[in-house]
């Protein structure tokens, strides 16, 4: 089968959850099937991750939109600058974070662009045209070719915005904003062959939403190295990028509301990932930025991983990568939503600030709690997210929405 991917992020390296979801599932199906990946390249979209990635995966087609093409479309420029002006001078300005939430950006589907992306799905002769992330949602609807579309749905983003929004008190013209961009979401949305959610609870979401074509659930894979469980460490560890927003504002909270509650005696929380300002460093609390690290399972094994994920919607790769590598974590509802770990037997779910940093203490405390969460998540891991079992799910759902009709 030739599967053409259409995305914004470039699967390397692997920083984020979006680029391991990709990557680990390209990767196990690279050799049974043609993949031709066309992105949109952006500042973290370098020229050296692209070609490395071409040395991993010489047999896929890697076709870049590069960055300058983009800059000339005015639109693009324009909102571009602006949008660094406000990040620069007012980013607490509550109505420009509403903005933020509200005013899709990234991919603008100029006409060269929209040249571009029909050319090479052309040529690449495609089955099949994948579509990831929602600042390419719109792509099925310029894409007026004999193939079979589905997009891949990582977070539903009017979720997501609800979820951002619900303590901001907004304008009319702002809730007008919402409800407009979810229903654009939506119309955009049914103009696929079919739509793949991560979890079985976004795809309950959207079925009652008005979503008409046909749905399937396919999670992302981690590539996190499995480990066997160790003690304690004194660590509390925290995955993920500062550029998320969802990951910015649990972190805020945790910080805010969480870490002076603590009581158990722990040595540091290290903040893991790209982008973390200078002021998430506090010696006093010892909360410390360790920002990309190259082996994950170095600065994570032995340690307690927290996941203080309020809004947003999709799976939390992070808790994934915890349970392979057998370390227990505490998390909300909203962080494991969709995912089968079971609160007591295999995480531990705290939804308010007190219990939050007493589900920490407790398993700092117990060492039998710590190793009986961290080897539950591990067998939960293995029986239902290893990367084997993932794509080996993807790879029938590709079979499913290419076979013909009856």
């Amino acid at each position: 089968m030739n599967i053409t991917i259409v995305t914004n992020i470039l699967p390397w390296p692997l920083t984020s959850g979006g680029a391991q979801a990709q990557f680990n599932i390209i990767n196990a199906l690279r050799k049974s099937h043609k993949f031709t990946l066309i992105f949109t390249q952006d500042g973290r979209n370098t020229v050296k991750a692209m070609n490395e990635l071409r040395e991993i995966w010489p047999e896929v087609d890697i076709i870049p939109f590069m960055y300058w093409r983009q800059l000339c479309y005015p639109q693009f420029f324009k909102d571009k600058v602006e949008r660094a002006l406000k990040l620069k001078f007012i980013p607490e300005n509550v109505r420009f974070q509403v903005e933020r939430t509200l005013k899709p950006y990234g991919v603008y589907f100029s006409n060269d662009f929209v040249r571009f992306l029909k050319k090479h799905i052309v040529s690449s002769k495609a089955d099949l045209v994948e579509v990831n992330f929602f600042p390419c949602l719109p792509t099925a609807r310029f894409m007026s070719l004999p193939v079979k579309k589905v997009f891949v749905h990582h977070e539903l983003r009017y979720i997501r915005n609800e979820r951002l929004l619900k303590n901001f008190k907004l304008t009319d013209k702002e809730k007008e904003q919402q409800e407009r961009v979810k229903q654009e979401e939506i119309a955009n949305l049914n103009c696929y062959d079919a739509v793949i959610t991560l979890t079985d609870t976004d795809a309950g979401i959207l079925k009652q939403t008005g979503i008409d074509v046909p749905l399937y659930v396919s999670p992302a894979a981690v590539n996190a190295e499995v480990l066997p469980y160790s003690p304690w460490n004194g660590k509390i560890v925290f995955v993920g990028g500062f550029g998320h927003i969802p990951n910015q504002e649990g972190m805020e909270w945790f910080v805010e509301n969480v870490a002076d509650k603590l009581t158990c005696n722990y040595k540091s929380i290290d903040i893991v990932g790209l982008g973390w300002p200078s002021s998430f460093d506090d010696n006093d609390r010892r909360i410390h930025r360790l920002g990309f690290v190259e082996k994950l399972a170095d600065a994570v094994k032995g340690s307690i991983m927290i996941v203080p994920i309020l809004t947003g919607s999709g799976m939390r790769m992070k808790i994934l990568e915890s349970a392979a590598m057998s370390v227990p974590f505490v998390t909300t509802s909203v962080g494991v939503e969709g995912l089968d770990f079971k609160n007591n037997e295999s995480c531990l779910l705290a939804d308010n600030a007190g219990l939050f940093a007493a589900s920490i203490d407790r398993l700092a405390n117990d060492p039998n709690l710590y190793k009986q969460l961290a080897e539950g998540a591990s067998k939960v891991f293995g029986s239902l997210y290893s990367v084997e079992a993932l794509s080996l799910k993807r790879e029938n759902v590709y079979k499913q929405i290419c076979q013909p009709k009856e």
